[in-house]
């Protein structure tokens, strides 16, 4: 069991079956908040605001408790159809992790997800008297509220930049009809937007930190930020604080927020589904892929499908705008199964070359099939179900029919015969 494991079990069941409970819960209180958040954001340079994530708050219970060894933050596995993620962070970055979170102008912990509720009063924090955060459960998780009702006219006459594993993706589809249609009520109109992709799409982050932080630095520099939106895992919280002090901008701890501007049902820098996809609005499966092959032309063709898979996935899960739902959060519903199943024909056009051109891809296509057949959603989902569910029992059958066979036909022994 891994010290994230443990402090999960430690905690009681979440409420409402959601981590995240209900998005009317404090939603005024909340919208005060993010109102709050954005007269900061206009007055103060540098401005830096961080949200304490569920895997950030392990990190620095570890640090605390000196079980950093125990944290994991590699890339992870390749599969559409479960979710990972860690920090990205190794022991080696704790102190200005720690630093980053107890000097931002404005914290949120994130009491609002069930985890953090009950873990962050373990966390010790030295906060300076005049910095900001949210000062109770129900005005936490503004990040999403903000988004969705105050982004647009924050960003208005800006200079803004994106950055992160998603940030590409974001730019191409920035420029379509689609998503002009679709993000019409959060895109800003007057801002000028600038984009930058992250060092090797956002891999290997605990390696090339400071190689990232001097990208963004030139980046912000060059293209004159005022306003850095940056998704990073736990890199993000800490090069956005540093760089907020070193070059006098703001800097915002944006998150999945850079997900829900694409549509996005995987992290960019994984082949694996998110924990956690906030909602704002769909993006046609086709567009969305073929603006990803561009954004990262150089996925390998099992990464690919996994790609293909967690954005179809994404089609089903509870949606609330302005709002997150967890991986397992599944909707079947009139709207959400025919939107897979449109997605679906565009997936067997667009990939069925893929499917058996290696081992690598079959065991990625067995995994979405399996999923598939389970929750009835595709004939051939449900005939590979059977198949699979048939070579199980198959399996359990023979060996105990080999076992029976081999009891039966050995020789009994007889009684000697004196007369013989």
């Amino acid at each position: 069991m891994t010290y994230y494991q443990e402090l999960l079990q430690s905690c009681p069941p979440p409420p409402f079956g959601s981590p995240f409970g209900k998005k009317q819960d404090g939603y005024d209180a909340r919208l005060a908040q993010a109102k709050l958040l954005s007269q900061l954001m206009r007055r103060r340079r540098p401005f830096c605001f961080l949200r304490m994530g569920d895997m950030e708050l392990a990190y620095l219970l570890a640090q605390q408790e000196q079980r950093l060894e125990g944290i994991d933050f590699r890339d992870g596995p390749t599969s559409g159809t479960q979710a990972y993620t860690n920090p990205g962070l190794s022991a080696d970055h704790a102190e200005r992790l720690r630093t980053a979170y107890e000097e931002a102008d404005y914290v949120d912990f994130h009491e609002g997800n069930w985890p953090n509720e009950h873990l962050v009063s373990k966390l010790t924090l030295k906060r300076a008297p005049d910095s900001h955060c949210n000062a109770t459960k129900e005005t936490s998780l503004v990040f999403l509220t903000w988004t969705e009702r105050e982004f647009k006219q924050y960003c208005s006459d800006r200079r803004i930049g994106f950055a992160g594993a998603e940030a590409r993706l974001l730019e191409l589809l920035s420029q379509t009809p689609a998503f002009a249609r679709a993000a019409a009520a959060y895109w800003p109109e007057n801002a000028e937007v600038f984009y930058h992709q992250v060092r090797n799409d956002g891999r290997d982050l605990d390696a090339n930190l400071d190689m990232v932080k001097q990208d963004l630095r030139q980046f912000v520099k060059a293209r004159e930020i005022d306003t850095l939106f940056l998704s990073l895992g736990g890199g993000a919280k800490i090069l956005g604080y540093e760089l907020s002090r070193e070059l006098g901008i703001c800097c915002f701890d944006f998150g999945a927020m850079m997900r829900a501007l694409t549509y996005s049902g995987c992290d960019g820098n994984r082949m694996t589904r998110s924990p956690h996809s906030p909602f704002l609005f769909r993006i046609p499966f086709g567009i969305y892929m073929e603006a990803l092959e561009k954004a990262m032309p150089n996925l390998a063709p099992a990464e690919l499908l996994a790609k293909a898979h967690g954005q179809l996935l994404l089609e089903l899960m509870r949606k609330e705008i302005g709002w997150t739902s967890v991986s397992w959060d599944f909707d079947f519903s009139e709207e959400n199964v025919s939107a897979f199943r449109n997605a679906f024909q565009e997936y067997r056009k667009r990939y069925r070359k893929l499917f058996r051109s290696s081992s690598a891809t079959k065991m990625e296509r067995a995994g979405f099939l399996h999923f598939c057949g389970t929750h009835k959603l595709t004939l051939e989902g449900e005939l590979f179900l059977t198949a699979f569910r048939g070579k199980g029992l198959i399996r359990r059958c023979v060996p105990r029919f080999l076992s029976r066979r081999s009891v039966l036909g050995k020789p009994r022994g007889l009684a000697s015969n004196g007369a013989a």
